[in-house]
């Protein structure tokens, strides 16, 4: 998930990237407050979870970002001919781009997901 993310990030552009998800996560936000203060726990925790999976992305984004690291100018991102040739040199932009939509989408899944690789790659490194 980890390298979906931060692939993601690069080939759409990080700065976009972060805008995207935190955007998510602020339309989210008020719904989220409302069901949190409503006792409404199902819709509470759907809303929660999909801002924690928004924020997911945006913390690798500011990584890369604060890192420095080279990604796709914006104004490529919205060309046809470059668009058209990112995918065929990513072929797995398509499948990636899907499986972030939807993990972003499930509560919690793109977090847990995420906290899970890095848990795994600090057992690897110790």
């Amino acid at each position: 998930m980890i390298r979906r993310i931060k692939s993601h990030n690069l080939l759409n552009g990080i700065k976009f990237s972060i805008a995207e998800f935190a955007f998510i996560a602020l339309v989210v936000a008020p719904f989220a407050i409302y069901y949190v203060t409503h006792n409404n726990i199902l819709y509470a925790t759907i809303s929660v979870g999909i801002m924690f999976n928004c924020l997911t992305t945006v913390a690798f984004g500011l990584g890369q970002f604060l890192r420095k690291e080279h990604d796709i100018d914006l104004r490529r991102v919205f060309n046809k001919d470059e668009r058209e040739r990112i995918e065929r040199e990513n072929p797995r932009l398509m499948v990636d781009t899907f499986i972030i939509v939807v993990t972003a989408l499930l509560p919690f899944v793109m977090f847990i997901w995420a906290l899970y690789e890095l848990l795994l790659m600090n057992k690897k490194h110790n």
